[in-house]
């Protein structure tokens, strides 16, 4: 009987148009406590799959790319989708075009995507060291999962790691 109920109301909310949860604004970090915990798990499964030798070398490098970011904000105007991870510099990207170009910090070139539905947004980041896909997904209306993969080359697999906001 619940879940015709919950059918019901959804078919009324689609039906009436109702405005589609958003991703713009602020977000906070749950669940602070296990989030080292988490990134270290899966900087490991992936280090697990590298030469003995090379372990030692690789996890530091892995280890920095799984920033934490405490609060996100995000927003988009009428022509650029911006994210900014705590007081970090924001990164954008335009809405309309099939790519974007920037550069790194240290002078890379990154060319980065962008796909965006009604309730996710993906940022796809490419330079010469690898791919980095960002996807930040509405779960209901306080609450986010942001979820990150890391693919490279150098590493046997992807580095994926899923984290959950709420404002």
């Amino acid at each position: 009987m619940n879940k015709l109920i919950g059918v019901g109301v959804l078919s009324v909310l689609i039906s009436s148009g109702a405005q589609a949860l958003s991703l713009e604004g602020a977000w906070s970090l749950q669940d602070a406590d296990n989030t080292q915990v988490k990134l270290d798990a899966a900087v490991e499964d992936v280090v697990k799959e590298i030469n003995f030798f090379i372990r030692a070398l690789a996890r530091p490098v892995l280890e920095k790319e799984t920033q934490i970011c405490n609060t996100w904000l995000l927003a988009t105007d009428t022509t650029q989708f911006l994210w900014q991870c705590d007081d970090n510099p924001p990164g954008e990207l335009a809405l309309n075009a099939n790519s974007s170009e920037m550069m790194s910090d240290d002078g890379r070139l990154i060319v980065g995507t962008l796909k965006k539905t009604d309730n996710r947004i993906s940022t796809i980041l490419e330079s010469e060291r690898g791919k980095r896909t960002n996807v930040w997904q509405i779960v209901s209306e306080n609450e986010m999962h942001y979820t990150t993969t890391l693919e490279s080359d150098k590493i046997p697999k992807p580095l994926t790691w899923t984290l959950t906001y709420t404002r």
